[in-house]
């Protein structure tokens, strides 16, 4: 099988939109009559295909294919053979799953660009409606929730239908430029200075480093990345970076001396500064040990700990910290926390059992002595997690 007309797609194209285009540009009726004939296709081939490519358009994508993704890649070689393309050209427009997380959430890959699976759109797509007319096509930062105005054409992208209000998807409509209730769309105001930012960072070669900053300030100020105002508070919270964030950070340690109950090495690090180190691992990947907003955190807390030296009576420094906030800080996994308080270069505050196991979430390490490992193992050199040699 070949179709008549070979469609190419675009380098920043989505998958569903090329899709879409294959169905037009060779006249079929809509997306299903072209996925029922590859469906058979697909079967005359190959019978372990037989319900590899997706009828629906909302769940062509190959993360959506979690039982049979082997088989969709497949059934995806044989839909790009037929269609003259690069074995692998349908499977790179597509949005993978990654086994790399972003602290505890998931993460989705595209050519090269890790992101988080929350920062995808699910109900929605906007569009720009100039950008339609140019190029004929849906890039895929459209599908990002924080790209809320064309970067191109400094204008609003269009969410909502004038005619019935409903939200825009033209993986319902199967048409890019008209609603579901087949209105077509209209264009739209010009754009905040605030959002034509973070849309040409998202759309920009730098936009891995965008995406987990962007997930930061969502999930440490509670702020929905679909609402309207969110691009112009992160432009403003950024705009004063770290010096605000130190602030924060400065206020929580002071009212933690006005309120003290306990002595600071009784006393978890959670409750004076919350779970500040635990949110800051979304804003990188976990196999990666840069991470703006924890070299922010180490860094305030190494002049914590210079402002604070080691007395006889313990300080805000002798806070205790989990075995997973340690290793954030150090810049490792878990494993090889458990191995520095083996080799005795982390001290435990409570006396474990033979073979016992620390748990993530047990605070028995002080924050002095995380600190002051965290600078001696070089925690700015290299990219990589760090891993721990032993002495001997």
């Amino acid at each position: 099988m070949h179709f008549l007309v070979q469609t190419k797609p675009f380098r920043d194209e989505t998958l569903e939109s090329y899709l879409l285009r294959l169905t037009r540009d060779n006249a079929y009726t809509d997306y299903h009559e072209l996925a029922d004939i590859i469906w058979q296709r697909l079967v005359e081939c190959d019978h372990e295909l037989e319900g590899a490519f997706p009828l629906e358009l909302k769940t062509a994508n190959l993360y959506h294919a979690s039982q049979s993704s082997c088989f969709r890649v497949r059934a995806f070689k044989l839909v790009a053979q037929w269609a003259a393309l690069e074995p692998l050209e349908l499977i790179r427009l597509s949005w993978l799953r990654s086994n790399t997380q972003f602290g505890h959430l998931s993460a989705l890959i595209r050519d090269q660009l890790l992101i988080p699976r929350t920062l995808l759109r699910e109900s929605h797509i906007p569009v720009c409606l100039s950008c339609l007319k140019e190029e004929g096509y849906i890039p895929y930062y459209w599908h990002l929730k924080p790209y809320k105005a064309c970067h191109k054409h400094k204008m609003q992208l269009q969410s909502h239908c004038a005619e019935c209000g409903e939200l825009i998807d033209y993986r319902a409509s199967e048409r890019f430029s008209q609603c579901n209730c087949g209105a077509k769309l209209k264009t739209t105001a010009p754009a905040s200075e605030a959002d034509i930012a973070v849309s040409e960072g998202l759309s920009g070669a730098d936009a891995h480093d965008l995406v987990g900053k962007l997930t930061w300030f969502a999930y440490q100020y509670g702020q929905d990345q679909e609402h309207a105002s969110f691009n112009e508070a992160f432009i403003a919270y950024f705009k004063y970076w770290p010096d605000n964030f130190f602030a924060e950070l400065d206020e929580k340690a002071s009212r933690a001396r006005e309120k003290q109950l306990r002595p600071f090495n009784h006393t978890k690090f959670d409750s004076v500064f919350g779970d500040v180190i635990k949110v800051s691992k979304v804003a990188g990947p976990n196999v990666l040990r840069t991470n703006i907003i924890v070299d922010s955190l180490l860094e305030f807390f190494s002049d914590l700990v210079e402002k604070n030296p080691k007395q006889k009576h313990p300080n805000i420094a002798d806070l205790l910290v989990n075995s997973s906030d340690a290793a954030t800080l150090i810049g490792t996994t878990l494993e090889q926390v458990f191995r520095l308080y083996q080799e005795g270069q982390l001290t435990c505050c409570e006396r474990l059992n033979k073979n016992e196991r620390l748990q993530p979430d047990r605070c028995v390490f002080y924050l002095r002595q995380v600190v002051e490992l965290a600078q001696s193992q070089g925690r700015y050199v290299g990219d990589f997690k760090n891993q721990l040699i032993t002495p001997w």
